[in-house]
């Protein structure tokens, strides 16, 4: 979310040639899924930034709630996993649906030279479900 608040301009450049499919060798057959439209490219890249941050707010407050229950029981230190819990399972939503799935697979994001994010959206999937 930080990166791509501070570098909005270059992440706002990824989602917008990504959505368009300008990059990707089969273009003249799978041309008909991009989305031209600027203003979806800043509704899409909105979306992801407000998920980013809903993940960053939800992780944040699970680990001060699990810090404070740190000495309580086990059961409210269980209790106190919730948000982690959500925040954990909204980022693989986001990197799995949204870069491997949507981007990845439906704007064929992997015939990209220079804009395939595939590992990276990958690695974060598994960061995610494996925490």
């Amino acid at each position: 979310m930080l990166n791509n608040i501070t570098d909005y301009r270059s992440n706002f450049q990824f989602v917008s040639v990504i959505s368009q499919m300008n990059d990707i060798f089969s273009k003249e057959k799978n041309g008909w899924r991009s989305i031209n439209n600027v203003s979806l490219h800043y509704l899409f890249f909105i979306i992801i930034i407000s998920w980013e941050l809903s993940i960053a707010v939800l992780m944040w407050l699970g680990a001060f709630r699990m810090i404070s229950k740190f000495r309580a029981s086990a059961i409210e230190f269980k209790n106190a996993k919730k948000y982690t819990s959500l925040g954990l399972s909204l980022g693989v939503l986001l990197w799995f649906t949204v870069f491997i799935a949507i981007a990845g697979e439906w704007f064929l994001m992997w015939q990209s030279k220079n804009w395939n994010d595939q590992s990276t959206a990958f690695f974060l999937t598994c960061c995610f479900f494996f925490f």
